[in-house]
Parts: structure tokens; sequence; C-alpha cells
């Protein structure tokens, strides 16, 4: 056995849980110069011993639906992540974030994403990918962040927020990043491409840029407006890299059968990978949907197809408040949709959609009552914490033009927690090893507790408490498998050779503290975090230590394609 070497660490009588979803065993883990040094049944001697006493030691737990993009910036240390036992987020979700942007309309999405992600305080200094990915590593953020291609800022590139088709017919001029592409050989593009085929190239470029799938988010403009043909192309342009499509679906409530249904066909057709963002069934009279969702899940892998999901463990939702409104009401630029919702007309007719169900993603139909709408954050600071049907008591007014006030006097910048969701089919999707977790969370105000407790709450409350699943299959979901899905070749399993990240916790101990009432209250029980061999969280407390990597594709991946990791056969 080798020495170890300066400033190393060995955890001693530790209970592993080393993410493949075998079984606990008891060993020794040694970490040096930010990798697992050595594995071992006996002690080992290391320049620091720590005695778990039979704690858990885990890999670090990978968020794999976030939200924070710019919030980084301002925050790096990443406390609410860390001290929930994350060591890596995945940014650039829901089809709609933060690069690329075309240069005309960098306003307009900065205006777009400020209520899922944030602001920065100034004009973003980045267009592409790859420029604001340097912009993040510049900051050290304490937490690894990979990122995905946003659909509809891709889209943005050629059609701005247009809700129209592409076309293979329509040429299209070169792109501020499309036209790094176009002095590559005609046998490898064509010299003025259609729409179709210079979307496809958009994304091309953000994937060679760092980025691991392309996320849409199909209830979400300008990501909505994509026709199913265009999805395809899409689905098919990831797959000649072995990547993967990351859908937040048509419909969550009424159709969501439905909608799950015709995302994997898509994903089919291209021949990709799906992965359904924040799995869940909304209202109900949808309740029990879980196990038809399922079953297209078996059907798709009996095809040989490959599918996964993200979940997070509660029964509210949280998104804009705009996400209430008809697809109609949300088209065109922010300035369009302002002057909309000031018209008296235009909200009777918002209240006549939303009475009944339709064809579109009806949350408020679906919460059942404006009590199950809460106000998470708003631009001002004002109404936080107050539901929907409180702030139409105390302006007298009816619950749908209370909406509208509160989005025109905040110019849109309103966040909501929606009360839809149903225990069963949580723990129903939480029980399926094709599974991963995420926090999903959304920052300011008075945040979704799903935020700061995600990851504590699962193991408290779907542990340890109802046995929902065991330690093992939590931290594979939690790490193991989350790695696999990304192409993460040396890390998300405790494995000698391994990037340290590492997360040692007491089950009995591990308390999900935030509430909806107090949401920024931290997780209990974490007694070690690692981040690339640095301690990061000691007894509990954040240390201040900053040693995240941002993570580019090309780079994890050790080239253009994501691999097949086969972690079985390396043993």
């Amino acid at each position: 056995m080798t020495e170890p070497s300066a400033a190393s660490l060995a955890f001693r009588d530790a209970r592993v849980l080393d993410g493949s979803g075998r079984p606990p065993f008891t060993a020794s883990v040694r970490v040096a110069d930010g990798r697992i040094d050595a594995i071992s049944d006996g002690p080992l001697d290391a320049d620091r011993v720590v005695d778990l006493d039979g704690s858990y030691l885990a890999p670090g737990f990978i968020d794999m639906h976030a939200h924070s993009e710019l919030r980084l910036f301002e925050h790096p240390g990443a406390e609410e992540k860390l001290t929930q036992g994350i060591t890596t987020e995945v940014l650039g979700q829901d089809g709609v974030s933060v690069a690329p942007v075309p240069p005309t309309l960098t306003d307009e999405w900065q205006e777009r994403v400020k209520s899922l992600d944030g602001t920065l305080g100034d004009t973003w200094p980045w267009h592409a990918v790859d420029g604001y990915l340097t912009a993040l590593e510049s900051v050290g953020p304490a937490v690894n962040c990979a990122y995905y291609a946003p659909h509809g800022n891709i889209r943005s590139m050629l059609a701005g927020f247009e809700d129209r088709p592409l076309s293979r017919e329509h040429v299209v001029s070169a792109g501020p990043v499309t036209d790094r592409r176009l002095d590559r050989p005609t046998s490898v593009r064509d010299t003025a491409p259609g729409e179709l085929d210079a979307i496809r190239l958009e994304l091309e470029v953000a994937l060679e840029e760092g980025a691991f799938g392309m996320s849409k988010g199909m209830i979400y403009p300008p990501s909505s407006y994509a026709r199913d043909d265009e999805l395809v192309a899409l689905a098919d342009t990831l797959a000649k890299r072995d990547s993967f499509m990351i859908s937040h679906v048509w419909n969550e409530t009424d159709r969501v059968v439905e909608s799950i249904d015709r995302y994997l066909d898509i994903c089919r057709r291209g021949g990709c990978h799906a992965h359904v963002s924040h799995l869940k069934v909304g209202g109900q009279q949808n309740w029990g949907d879980s196990e038809a969702v399922l079953e297209l899940f078996d059907d798709a892998v009996d095809r040989g197809q490959r599918v996964t999901f993200d979940q997070y463990p509660y029964t509210a939702g949280s998104t804009m408040l705009t996400a209430l409104l008809p697809p109609w009401a949300r088209q065109g630029e922010s300035a369009d949709i302002l002057d909309r919702l000031r018209s008296g007309d235009v909200r009777a007719r918002i209240a006549d959609d939303i009475s009944r169900p339709g064809d579109w993603e009806n949350l408020a139909y679906a919460a059942g009552t404006w009590d199950n709408i809460l106000i998470t954050r708003t631009g001002s600071g004002r109404r936080q914490g107050d539901t929907i049907e409180d702030i139409a008591d105390a302006m007298g007014r009816g619950p749908v033009d209370a909406m509208c006030e509160l989005l025109v006097a905040e110019d849109l910048d309103v966040t909501m927690a929606d009360f839809v969701m149903a225990e069963d089919d949580i723990e129903r999707f939480l029980a399926d090893d094709r599974g991963t977790f995420c926090t999903d969370g959304i920052f300011g105000g008075k945040p979704h507790p799903r935020a700061i407790g995600a990851f504590g709450r699962i193991l408290e409350r779907y542990v340890r408490e109802r046995e929902t699943l065991s330690p093992e299959l939590m931290a594979y979901k939690a790490a193991g498998n989350p790695a696999d899905i990304l192409g993460l070749r040396d890390r998300g399993h405790v494995r000698e050779g391994y990037v340290a990240d590492l997360v040692a916790f007491d089950l009995d101990s591990v308390s999900a503290n935030a509430t909806y009432e107090d949401p920024f209250q931290s997780t209990e029980g974490m007694e070690y975090v690692l981040v690339g061999g640095d301690i990061a969280v000691r007894d509990g407390e954040p240390t201040g230590a900053r040693n995240g990597a941002v993570l580019r594709s090309y780079e994890e991946w050790g080239g253009a394609t994501r691999p097949d990791l086969d972690r079985a056969a390396d043993d």
C-alpha cells in the first residue's frame, strides 16, 4: 500500500455507500491530492484521521436541476447546498437560462430569467456558453457546476421570441455563434443553412463549448414554441454525441401521461436518451397517474430507450407566477405581456380560461384553490409569504385580477409555490431506480424550502422515517446515477482514484429544517462535506473553502461523445 501524501485525510470506521447501489460496507477511506487515495478494510494512516464511528460516507450529492446560474456570482460559497451534502449543481435548466444569448436580446433575456435565476447587477458580459462558464469559473464557486444548453436560448438566436415553426427551406444568415461553424468545409455543413440546420449548428457549438445536453421547457417561451420536427432534429444532433435531452414536459397535470409519451416518442425518433425534469403528477384529479407514467418508462426501456428523471420531495412545485397565465397571454417580449395584463378584457379572458380544464398546463386549476398558490418572491419584496387569496382579499378584487395586478406592479418578477401533488405519487417515483434528485432551487424572497432542504428531507423523511428507499438506493440516485447520466468518468462513486467529492452523515441526526414559513434554515446532520478533497463542511458548519470546478462536457467525457460508463466491468 502506498504511503499517504502530505495533507492527506483518512476517514475510519465509515459505513461506505459507494454510489453503485450496493449495500454499505465498513471501511477506511483516505483522501490525498484531491482524490480518493485508498479504501481499506483496515485502518489507514494519514496526516489527519477522522473516526466516523459508523456514520455513512457517500459520494457528494449531485443536484440534477438547479437555478444558481447567477446566484453563484453573489453567493459563491453555496452554503445552502453544501449543508445538504450537495457538491455539484447542474445549471441551464427548463430551456431558459443565461447562455447563449444574441446581443440584441441580452436585455430581454435578463428580464426573462430573473425570477428563476436571479440577476447579476450588470449587463451580462457573455453571449456564448463558453463565455458564461469562464465567467462562472472566475468567481471560484464552492461547488462543482455543470451546464445544459437551453433550447429556448438557442432558438432565440434564430427566431427571437416568435411563436412560429422553423423551416428547412428558410435560409438564414449566420448568427454570432453559428458563424464560427460556417468556415468548416461544405461536406460538414450547408453553405447557407435553413433554420432547422442552423439551430442544430447552434446546439453543436453549445456542446463543443462544454454543455452536457440540451434542456427544454415546454411551458416557457420561446422553448415552448418548438414544433415536434424541430425537437426530433435536435434529438438527432444529441444522439450523434450520445448526449441527452432534458425536458420540462408540456403538461404535468391533466395531460401528464400524454405529454411524457409525446416526449419519449420524440427522443425515440431522434435516437437520444430522454431525461424528464422534476417528475410529478399535479392536480387531485390526476393523483395516481404515477403508475401510468412508470409504465410508459417500462415500455420505452423495453424498446431499447434510455430513460431517466429527476425529482424533489415536496407536494408543492415552484416557478414563475407567469406560468399561471394561458399560453396566449405569455406571447411576445416582457413589455408585450405587461401591456396585455393591464387590459380588463384580457383579465376576464384569462379568468375564463383558468376556470376550466383545457389543452394547456393550467396550474391554477390544478391547485384547486387560490389558497394553494403561495407567493415566494417579488421584485419589491412585498407580498412574500401571502397566497393569491390573501392578496385578493386585501385588494378587494377577484383572484385573477389580483394576480394580474401583482404581475404588473412587479414587472412580472414574481415566483410562487403551487401545492398540487400527492405523497403517494412522490414516493412511487422516489422508489424507482431510474430517478435522480434535485432541489430545483429558486432563490430570493421566501423561497420554496426545497432549495435549502431537499436532500436532507429525502434522508430524514423517506430513508429514515418512511423507509421508502434504502440508504444505498438513495446514494445511487443522489450521486452514482447522476454521474453516469452526465458522463462523469471519475465522480459520483467512492472508488480509488476518483475525485474526492464526499459527504459523511449520521442518518439518525439528519434534519431538513427549511419550511415555507422560514426557508433559510440549513439542513443538519452532514458531518463532513469534501469538494475536490477540500473540507467544505466540518461538523455541520461550512468552512468557507471554495474548491468547486466548472465542469465542461468535452473534458469530463474525454472527447466529443458522452462515454458509456460500465463501472461494474471496472471492479
